[in-house]
């Protein structure tokens, strides 16, 4: 039976990304982080209602840990549109990398326990098990695509060399900074 990889992702939602990112970086020296604005799902599923969900995503590395900031921006009732209301900032979910997603929720039973799941434009899937872990934190399934991979590798990669300028920036200009490491 598919197992849950380890956690690799720490995931908060946020009123904004950008300040929470420049928070993030003053106090722990957490980035860069990389930002995707106005990132529009269109298979998205809450409680297996589909619904379209904007979104503005923060990605940071701390330690080989991988600091999400979700920011939703248009109004549909959502998981993050109810953590921003009533727990905005505060811990959200872990994250766990799985290789086959369908096969893994079916096989652990798990179905019930699914508050939200879809397909983020890159093509990675994904779910959240409602209040899975002990005291009351989701856990997002991610099952993802080699593109996303790479990106996650290349986002860590700049972390561990990053020198504390420009905490926050266009996901587009991670090539760039990649290719100054080489």
């Amino acid at each position: 039976m598919q197992g849950f990889g380890p956690i690799i992702q720490h995931g908060y939602i946020v009123d904004d990304v950008e300040e929470t990112a420049l928070d993030w970086a003053e106090r722990l020296g957490v980035g860069p982080f990389y930002v995707l604005d106005r990132i529009l799902m269109e298979q998205y599923f809450f409680r297996g209602v589909r619904m379209d969900v904007e979104l503005r995503l923060g990605f940071g590395y701390w330690n080989g840990i991988q600091v999400e900031l979700i920011q939703q921006l248009n109004d549909s009732d959502s998981l993050y549109r109810r953590a921003q209301r009533s727990t905005a900032g505060k811990l959200n979910h872990f994250a766990t990398l799985v290789s086959d997603l369908d096969e893994l929720i079916a096989a652990r039973r798990l179905q019930n326990r699914v508050i939200q799941h879809g397909d983020m434009p890159s093509g990675l899937k994904f779910a959240y098990l409602e209040e899975f872990l002990p005291g009351g934190l989701h856990l997002e399934l991610m099952e993802p695509q080699e593109n996303t991979l790479m990106a996650f590798a290349g986002m860590e990669k700049v972390a561990r060399h990053w020198d504390g300028r420009d905490p926050v920036r266009a996901i587009t200009a991670m090539g760039q900074d990649l290719a100054r490491l080489s």
